[in-house]
């Protein structure tokens, strides 16, 4: 029953780290400054979430413990500060620059598990997740001309903007990081009550910044946000926070290079951009490092070290 537990919290990340590989598609479609999209993506994530967990009976006293409700409440803060930062980072960096910035978040996922627990992580792990950072870096294609040109190229032209954006983008990283370690810390509660709250603090947070003379004048614009309210964060934060709460950490950790895999060919069909071997072959490497941490595979130098502590025995 662990076993086929397990495997079903897996599929449930592996569809929700799916599913936000679409954000992107909708954001853009909507036409929206970001902290429109954030909050109407509370707010008819909030619809959606509320009405569910009414009509399940999952709105329950128990739930409102004032240690627990006050974690998901913080929660609340660091997953909807994440979208905040991520998507103002894309006015100052190239997407593919925040979008590897924003993938540190694997990193320091195992790296905040490794102080909590205080193990070393296994040389397999930390080999797997360096293939996956390279398969991502790959995949977005990173030009170090653009790169040098940003950072370190004509002054004149270059100013501190992109080191913010960068920041920006690694202080996203960050708060995902602490928003899964949050949803784990209370898994005796139902994923949707979590989702519930948050976006319900998200709602009272970006209320003051919400732009309502220019909202949408399309019906095809309101769809956009609709969709990235009721799927991409209403059912998609049900099954991802339900599976944060049952996996491992170092498997969520690679399970979420998932998302930039979509979100090469959501581009590909939805703007036609062309997909490269070198992308491919970034695909391919990040199959290859979640396979072996989902399966377990073992290097050869992990198993030779082995032997050599037992014949030392």
């Amino acid at each position: 029953m662990k076993h086929s537990n397990h495997t079903i919290s897996s599929l449930e990340l592996t569809f929700a780290m799916i599913l936000s590989g679409t954000i992107g598609y909708f954001v853009i479609s909507s036409g929206q400054v970001f902290w429109n999209v954030v909050f109407f993506r509370c707010v008819i994530g909030a619809m959606v979430l509320g009405g569910y967990a009414y009509f399940s009976g999952l709105i329950r006293a128990e739930f409102f413990q004032p240690r627990v409700l006050l974690l998901i409440v913080l929660g609340g803060i660091t997953l909807v500060g994440n979208w905040v930062l991520l998507f103002a980072s894309f006015n100052y960096i190239p997407f593919s620059i925040a979008t590897v910035a924003y993938h540190m978040q694997p990193l320091f996922l195992v790296l905040a598990g490794t102080l909590i627990t205080r193990e070393k992580p296994p040389i397999s792990l930390l080999v797997w997740l360096a293939l996956a950072f390279v398969g991502l870096v790959l995949i977005v294609e990173l030009n170090p001309h653009e790169i040098h040109e940003l950072f370190i190229g004509d002054l004149n032209r270059t100013d501190s903007s992109a080191l913010f954006g960068l920041l920006l983008a690694l202080g996203a990283a960050l708060l995902y990081t602490a928003t899964t370690l949050i949803t784990k810390k209370v898994s005796q509660v139902p994923s949707t009550f979590v989702a519930l709250v948050q976006v319900i603090v998200g709602i009272l947070m970006l209320l003051p910044f919400a732009d309502f003379d220019n909202l949408p004048t399309q019906t095809s614009q309101w769809l956009d946000l609709l969709i990235l309210g009721a799927i991409l964060t209403g059912f998609m934060y049900i099954i991802m926070y339900d599976s944060f709460q049952k996996l491992p950490t170092s498997l969520i950790a690679l399970l979420s290079f998932i998302y930039p895999i979509t979100a090469l060919f959501v581009d590909h069909f939805a703007f036609s951009t062309h997909i490269s071997v070198m992308q491919i072959l970034g695909v391919i490497m990040i199959l290859i490092a979640v396979s072996a941490v989902k399966f377990h595979w073992r290097l050869p130098l992990s198993v030779s070290k082995k032997s050599m502590r037992e014949k030392k025995l």
